[in-house]
């Protein structure tokens, strides 16, 4: 058994390369990719003419993104700072399930907050929505990272067995 530091890809940093992925889950990477750039602009544009306008919707709105981004970020804190390992042993065994959730709604959380808050940028919505898809794309990759650090390439290799 080897002696001295494990390498950062062992201590389950999901900074790693996506090197060696199979083609169909590149399929997969690429049509989130595309959808995202048809869907971050018509969302910003719906939030800001539908939701915008009206207070009761758009406050509560604001509220909960808010909250979703703080978490998202205080889960990339931990991530940094333990690694996906650590954080999943901190956690525990909801940790996977919260961060597949924050994962999914930052885009659209970042974009609720972005276009509806006192100062926002609903004059500048497009702006926002190219700001989002490039957040949602970021978090495509983080996921996958924390996703192959627990699990492994395969769902098998990893230190924890997957739950899907």
């Amino acid at each position: 058994m080897p002696c001295g530091p494990k390498p950062a890809s062992s201590r389950g940093s999901p900074f790693h390369s996506l090197a060696g992925a199979n083609p169909l889950e590149s399929l997969g990477i690429a049509m989130a990719m595309l959808g995202g750039l048809v869907a971050a602009p018509v969302f910003c544009f719906a939030v800001v003419r539908l939701v915008k306008p009206c207070p009761v919707l758009s406050i509560p709105a604001f509220w909960f993104s808010l909250a979703l981004v703080s978490l998202f970020l205080v889960e990339i804190l931990l991530v940094w700072t333990r690694g996906a390992i650590g954080a999943r042993a901190l956690v525990g065994p909801p940790f996977f399930l919260v961060h597949a959730f924050l994962t999914l709604l930052l885009a659209p959380a970042l974009a609720c907050v972005l276009l509806l808050g006192q100062r926002s940028l609903a004059r500048w919505w497009f702006v926002a929505a190219i700001v989002c898809w490039f957040a949602g794309v970021g978090a495509i990759f983080y996921q996958y990272g924390v996703a192959e650090a627990l699990y492994g390439v395969d769902g098998l290799g990893g230190p924890y067995h997957a739950p899907f």
